[in-house]
């Protein structure tokens, strides 16, 4: 992409996605602290990944000394 299409790509890109930043109400919408509510998420989301690498780390592991290693 030339350079000056470039430049009239990203301010037109922009544009578009500015709307995202709107208030979306309903039930995405939080009446607390919106710093609280992204802690709380990022928690969750942390938990929830550290459940999955212990599972498949259960699931993968290998049986002890039966088994010849590989």
């Amino acid at each position: 992409m030339s350079g000056r299409r470039a430049a009239l790509a990203v301010p037109l890109a922009l544009a578009a996605v500015s709307s995202a930043w709107a208030d979306h109400g309903g039930g995405l919408r939080t009446e607390s602290n919106p710093v609280w509510a992204a802690i709380v998420w990022a928690v969750a989301a942390f938990v929830v990944g550290m459940a999955v690498v212990a599972i498949v780390s259960v699931v993968t592991r290998r049986r002890g000394s039966g088994r010849p290693d590989a």
